[in-house]
């Protein structure tokens, strides 16, 4: 049985698994792929140089780092249980592992943009985090596509460097917000509330961002457009474990402990503020903390049952 079991391999779960490796836990860290959202960079007409992302170069260590260990099990985690102080984690191709503590760091995916050549332009100047990219369109014309808070925060940012923004609502409602109605008065942004698009276009970078607004087509050219639908919450192992907000986000608290004893959460897929990767460093290094400090006390209390922390 493992001291500790981390589900996902972004930014949160590696960190919390290098803090584990350092206080010399048993982990086991499940996950389809290593490194997370950390590297998707954009490339904007006209750049100079590649986009640097902040916290990238922390994540890309801990990644070798974790990977010269052989605590990673390539595979996806179906359910995690609990029975009698153990955790149990079903895995799609290697059966189940038991665990004292569990971390669920398995981020969230953003929802797609269903039209012709979203998948196309994506990370060539178009993208699903506008704050996340959002040095690189300083003096350029921006689009931002979205039905959320997270897109009218992402279009405030903007409005303060770019040369224009346009805000695509498809659901006005979403304009009764405070934050809309500044953004109606910015000189710099212009909403089209209710609209629809129809496709994303350009050569090798995005160009163009063709719309239905009031029944007629118009074409936007534009240098670059970001996409906010809102996120879809990977907690579906947890999801018969915990009682997850509307969004099956996994609520936590201030340590990152979640309603169940011994698990805990970190990163995108919970409701803590802020999707950027220095933040899920953080909570994933805090995740981590709060699991040794559980095991130890695991450990204290039924020696004979649980080996020593080597």
């Amino acid at each position: 049985m493992y001291d500790l079991i981390i589900l996902g391999g972004g930014p949160a779960a590696l960190a919390a698994a290098m803090y584990a490796q350092d206080k010399r836990l048993d982990t086991l860290v499940i996950c389809e792929t290593i490194g997370g959202k950390a590297g998707a960079r954009q490339r904007l007409v006209g750049q100079l140089g590649d986009e640097y992302l902040a916290g990238e170069e922390a994540v890309q260590a801990f990644e070798r780092r974790i990977m010269q260990s052989d605590h990673v099990l390539h595979d996806r985690a179906t359910t995690v249980s609990r029975q009698d102080e153990v955790f149990h984690v079903m895995t799609e191709q290697h059966g189940s592992f038991e665990s004292t503590a569990v971390i669920v760091a398995t981020g969230a995916t953003p929802i797609e943009l269903p039209v012709p050549g979203a998948r196309e332009f994506l990370g060539q100047g178009l993208g699903y985090s506008v704050t996340t990219h959002a040095q690189l369109v300083v003096g350029k014309i921006v689009v931002i596509i979205g039905n959320t808070l997270r897109a009218l925060r992402g279009a405030t940012e903007v409005a303060q460097t770019a040369a224009q923004v346009f805000l695509i609502v498809p659901d006005a409602s979403l304009l009764s917000a405070p934050l809309a109605q500044a953004l109606r008065q910015h000189p710099h942004v212009r909403i089209f509330a209710g609209a629809h698009v129809d496709e994303i276009a350009g050569g090798f970078n995005v160009e163009e961002v063709v719309i239905t607004d009031q029944g007629s087509t118009t074409r936007l050219a534009v240098d670059a457009a970001f996409v906010d639908l809102g996120l879809h919450a990977n907690s579906g192992p947890v999801r018969q474990l915990l009682d997850l907000d509307p969004g099956q986000f996994v609520g936590i608290d201030e340590r990152n402990a979640t309603a169940v004893p011994g698990l805990f959460a970190a990163g995108d897929v919970t409701t803590a503020f802020g999707e950027q990767t220095l933040i899920a460093i953080g909570e994933g290094a805090k995740a981590a903390l709060s699991a040794y400090d559980y095991v130890l006390t695991r450990k204290a209390l039924h020696p004979t049952e649980m080996k020593a922390v080597g």
